[in-house]
């Protein structure tokens, strides 16, 4: 039988592992919705699984912190982590207070605070090739920590927008710290988990589109766009924020302007721990989707335009001492 490579394929969609099945469920559920009701392992697994594959995916999270880093790396991982954070808190206690849990234009502040707190970690490493060095690269083992639902959880409940049980928090930190400590044990275990994930990711993302329709993907479109336009704004200002904590001035601020395609799976984990917010999970998920394809687009543009800023200027300050050399 031909290798067909659909994996190989898959990953050469922006976003492809998460996307492409979370689309291909939508339209199993939209056109044969009794399809994955069979129950046993096929329901549990395709229909009901997000709870245990998130669990898992919060171990794999977890096992890629790396907590023998030190020094800068953890500074800069620090401050990335905490401006993330902050964002959320701003979003939620300035927006949030003025609107509802509602939002605006169709964004509900579940998918708001959710885009916010989030950020592309693959496309932060791949530009930190291009525009940083060692430093920024190791600051991703302290700043993945806001991947997964976590982070979103605490600003929207500490806000009082959502009603999240202290268990709830509890219940997502335990997988995390199990995955930390044995991955900082176990290098075995750490590969392991990096092997894992894209199969966790692909059936939790089909098991979170097989509770959604198209027609939700429909009116969810155009909000979508302007939610990931909004992610891609806040890279400006991240930018000069990051810049105001760094002696050596970097680009990779505007790196966090974007959307990670894995915060798609955050609505509906959220909504487990707050059944109030469930009426938002279908459109939110759609919307931070099509949120973090804009970004992928946006990011490396902003970014390479920060760059060359910030070239011309260390350049035009170099040049009275080049020039005074020369005489």
């Amino acid at each position: 039988m031909a290798n067909i490579n659909i994996f190989e394929k898959m990953n050469k969609v922006p976003g492809g592992l998460i996307i492409i099945p979370l689309i291909a469920a939508i339209l199993i559920n939209t056109f044969f919705p009794d399809l994955l009701k069979i129950g046993g392992p096929t329901t549990a697994l395709f229909k009901s699984g997000s709870s245990a594959m998130m669990g898992i995916f919060l171990l794999i999270c977890g096992s890629s912190i790396n907590i023998k880093q030190a020094g800068l790396p953890l500074y800069k991982g620090g401050v990335l982590l905490t401006m993330k954070v902050i964002a959320g808190g701003i979003v939620v206690y300035g927006i949030g207070s003025l609107l509802g849990p509602e939002g605006f234009i169709g964004i509900s502040m579940l998918a708001l605070v959710a885009c916010i707190t989030s950020s592309n970690s693959s496309l932060y490493i791949a530009l930190c090739s291009n525009y940083g060095d060692s430093s920024d690269a190791g600051a991703i083992s302290v700043f993945c920590i806001k991947d997964g639902p976590f982070v979103t959880m605490v600003v929207l409940g500490v806000s009082g927008l959502a009603n999240i049980p202290f268990a709830a928090l509890i219940s997502m930190l335990i997988p995390l710290i199990i995955g930390m400590v044995w991955g900082n044990l176990d290098e075995k275990f750490k590969q392991l988990c990096a092997s894992s994930q894209p199969l966790v990711i692909i059936i939790m993302s089909f098991a979170i589109g097989a509770n959604s329709s198209m027609n939700t993907v429909f009116t969810a479109g155009l909000s979508g766009i302007v939610l990931g336009l909004i992610s891609a704004c806040t890279g400006f200002i991240f930018y000069f924020v990051y810049n105001l904590f760094l002696k050596k001035k970097t680009a990779l601020g505007a790196a966090l302007g974007t959307t990670a395609a894995s915060s798609a799976l955050t609505p509906a984990m959220v909504a487990q721990a707050d059944p109030t917010l469930q009426v938002y999970v279908q459109s939110a998920t759609a919307q931070l989707a099509t949120a973090s394809i804009i970004t992928m687009i946006t990011a490396p543009l902003i970014v390479a335009y920060f760059d060359k800023k910030l070239k011309q200027k260390y350049n035009k300050q170099e040049l009275p001492d080049a020039v005074t050399t020369n005489q």
